[in-house]
């Protein structure tokens, strides 16, 4: 079995640059389309998207990983979750917290209740999304030293504290782990001399006895027992006492979720410009999990997260900002979403806004300065040039003029425009959605 404790290490690395890798693909161009496969194996998705969505045909990675859960366990977290994988790596203290081991289940039950009145809160929960999420904040300048600072935060307060007392796909996969096939046990032979339960990292032994919701299969268990007393077979245990009365506290958070849900549901509408082919906003703000793939992959930079600009529960979302990137009619946005917020649309009838001209600052109209850049780059063809008769500021003078009926809000002539800031903008207004 100590061979098999160093091949779960082994794994873990392996695992852990794969999930790097395809992160570090999801960018322009893109040329592998299965850049999402980790965060569709996230069966916390695939159960929220088909609370929300009523679709499950995108999860079916995740589908997979709850078959081999049944019968091996919590083994994705001991052997696959990033999350998992950097928690052991990084300094840790041993203190255990072995009482709030449930709080994680309680908190499944709160955010699935959630779920299903159309409230998601996945971009605090699940542990793909949000080590996703980390890979990006990795890029940006600072970010790093307080990212840092929270992991080591974190794990000071236990070993393995996520995993063992936040985590709701842990408690999920713990509770498909119920009927789990392979199981740890402790024979007769055990001598009681606790050594099994100081070095397992998420506090699964109790009493002679393996919390098979909580056992992650890491073998350090079987490595250290002096007298072989732990071994892995089919042997299976009843639904202990304990267990059932767990699961009927859980009606609390479900509780919890019911009252809290219609208080986050009254989020105002976002007004920011949506990616092409983004669901209605209200939709859109309940199936959105707020990973960034999209983001990762727009080709000019310009989608970025919504932070001030919108309510708490629209931050993370994507936005698109003109001065940074405009839309290039790529399209991969909705290649790479994992949960379809974003659907697939035809560029040649999209429209994600509407631009307008401040005549009060543009170099046409205000100085009448040769300038129609805004004209030149249009790749709609939406900007006129006309002539305004009269007396007064901005009459009796030519400039461009957005034609409404032709703009598809791209933000080509906001990203263009020579003036800072931008005489020309976008905003939402005529969006398409769906």
């Amino acid at each position: 079995m100590a061979l098999l404790s160093r091949w779960r290490r082994v794994f873990q690395f392996i695992f852990l640059a794969i999930f790097v890798l395809l992160f570090y693909m999801t960018q322009y161009p893109l040329d592998f389309v299965y850049t999402n496969a980790f965060l569709r194996s996230s069966p916390l998705l695939m159960i929220t998207n088909i609370l929300i969505e009523r679709s499950f045909s995108l999860f079916v990675p995740a589908l997979l990983l709850v078959v081999v859960t049944l019968f091996m366990g919590r083994f994705f977290c001991g052997w696959v979750c990033p999350v998992g994988t950097i928690s052991d790596i990084i300094p840790k203290t041993k203190r255990k917290l072995s009482s709030f081991y449930r709080f994680k289940y309680y908190y499944l039950v709160f955010l699935i209740v959630l779920s299903i009145f159309g409230v998601n809160l996945l971009i605090i929960s699940d542990p793909l999304v949000i080590f996703n999420r980390s890979l990006a904040f990795l890029t940006q300048v600072r970010i790093p030293v307080v990212l840092i600072a929270i992991i080591i935060l974190v794990a000071s307060l236990g070993e393995r504290f996520w995993c063992r007392i936040i985590c709701p796909l842990g408690a999920l996969l713990g509770i498909f782990s119920l009927t789990r096939v392979l199981n740890l046990h402790v024979q007769e032979t055990c001598t009681q001399c606790n050594l099994c339960n100081r070095v397992c990292p998420m506090d699964a032994i109790q009493e002679n006895r393996i919390k098979k919701t909580e056992c992650t299969l890491c073998f350090q268990c079987i490595d250290k027992c002096p007298r072989n007393a732990i071994t892995l077979s089919k042997e299976r245990e009843p639904l202990s006492v304990e267990s059932r009365r767990t699961f009927l506290k859980a009606g609390i958070a479900a509780g919890a979720g019911v009252l809290l849900s219609p208080l986050l549901m009254r989020a105002s509408r976002t007004p920011v410009i949506r990616p092409p082919g983004a669901l209605k906003e209200e939709d859109f703000l309940s199936v959105c999990v707020r990973c960034g793939e999209c983001m990762r992959v727009c080709p000019s930079h310009g989608l970025r997260p919504v932070i001030f600009e919108g309510s708490l529960y629209a931050v993370y979302t994507p936005q698109l900002v003109p001065r940074i990137g405009e839309c290039q009619l790529c399209m991969l946005c909705w290649q790479v979403c994992p949960v379809k917020a974003i659907v697939e649309v035809d560029p040649t009838k999209m429209k994600i806004g509407t631009a307008s001209v401040d005549r009060d600052t543009c170099l046409e109209w205000r100085h009448e300065q040769i300038c129609l850049v805004c004209q030149e780059v249009c790749p709609f063809q939406a900007i006129d040039v006309i002539e305004s008769g009269g007396q007064g500021r901005g009459q009796g003078r030519r400039g461009p003029s957005v034609n409404r009926s032709l703009c598809a809000g791209c933000g080509t002539c906001e990203k263009n425009c020579p003036v800072e800031p931008s005489s020309i903008t976008v905003s939402p207004e005529g969006e398409i959605r769906y």
